[in-house]
């Protein structure tokens, strides 16, 4: 046996048994180590002694990686690509607020269907037209709070249903407030007039609103 031991270099060969060491005695002699495989654990590494350059090419795998392990931080820029990503793997929870904006949204990525947002219908009934009797009428609904209309339209029904009529005129239907251009509008109007029938009619009109 040696009388002097000396380290191991942290890069240990291998021959068919296991990581061979060699150490010179103190009369410089050499001698050869031979550790049984599988001798050398987490256990016998000192902390933070297996750097990256000691890592080869695939060494650690998605397996070997604890849940978590690899935070933002730990990514180098650009270094996840698109092809990189399974189907699924970025979910919602994984998206900061603001993190997808219209730029990054391919065309027609985003349908109706997947807006899911609420539409609501508002309908109203101008005061009765009495039979025989000719007249103006002008109705409007406004869309609940939080909403703004997106469409509209009526006509004459009967006086005590939305059944429709074969008669009277609609001369306007539109949005409200009527200004154009703003982001105000949330109700519709209609207005019209009818000449003399044997029963008792009214102007229906019917707002489409959707959530702001």
């Amino acid at each position: 046996m040696p009388d002097v031991w000396e380290k191991c270099p942290a890069a240990l060969a291998r021959d068919g048994r296991g990581p061979v060491c060699a150490v010179r005695g103190a009369g410089g002699a050499s001698y050869a180590l031979t550790l049984p495989r599988d001798s050398v654990g987490p256990r016998q590494l000192r902390a933070r002694a297996v750097t990256s350059t000691k890592l080869g090419t695939g060494a650690v795998t998605v397996r070997a990686l604890r849940d978590g392990a690899v935070s933002g931080r730990k990514i180098a820029s650009s270094s996840v690509l698109a092809s990189d990503l399974g189907g699924g793997s970025v979910r919602t929870a994984a998206l900061a607020n603001g993190a997808v904006t219209a730029a990054k949204l391919a065309p027609d990525s985003v349908t109706a269907a997947q807006l899911r947002l609420p539409i609501a219908s508002v309908q109203a009934f101008s005061p009765v037209l009495p039979a025989n009797e000719p007249g103006f009428r002008l109705i409007g609904a406004t869309c609940p709070p939080g909403q703004r209309v997106v469409g509209g339209g009526g006509g004459w029904v009967s006086g005590s249903s939305v059944d429709a009529v074969g008669f009277g005129v609609v001369a306007g239907s539109r949005p409200t407030p009527p200004t154009a251009g703003t982001d105000s509008q949330n109700g519709w109007e209609v207005y019209g007039t009818d000449a003399p029938h044997p029963m008792d009619r009214r102007l229906m009109v019917t707002a489409i609103c959707i959530a702001t």
